[in-house]
């Protein structure tokens, strides 16, 4: 695992993934809500505000429970793709996770999929 930690770190957008999953998993969407309104980038919001990201997070806490990574499949500096496991019934979901290269604090691409439904699509 700390192999999977120090290829996750290294990345800008690997190091978004922690910050937002370590809410996620503590169940905390207050500070959940308060990380994407400051975290992600405008447009973005506007395609999927963020109240409906919540749901759909939410949701999935409720289906799958709190989430872990299984593989990496990508780590760019400014690009992630992994593949997580649910702590329920052992499900996949693939992770796809960008961040502005200017301003890498700056979500610009977030999709989390049963790995069944999952985009194909490389970073």
């Amino acid at each position: 695992m700390t192999d999977i930690r120090q290829t996750i770190g290294a990345s800008k957008a690997g190091r978004r993934f922690i910050a937002q999953m370590r809410y996620y998993n503590a169940g905390d969407f207050g500070k959940l809500r308060g990380f994407m309104r400051s975290g992600y980038y405008d447009l973005v919001l506007m395609q999927n505000p963020v109240e409906r990201r919540l749901l759909d997070l939410k949701a999935t806490r409720r289906l799958y429970g709190r989430l872990k990574i299984d593989q990496v499949e990508t780590a760019e500096d400014y690009a992630i793709q992994l593949i997580l496991k649910g702590e329920k019934g052992g499900a996949r979901l693939r992770l796809q996770l960008k961040v502005n290269e200017s301003y890498p604090h700056q979500v610009t691409h977030y999709a989390l999929l049963p790995l069944e439904d999952a985009d194909q699509d490389v970073l």
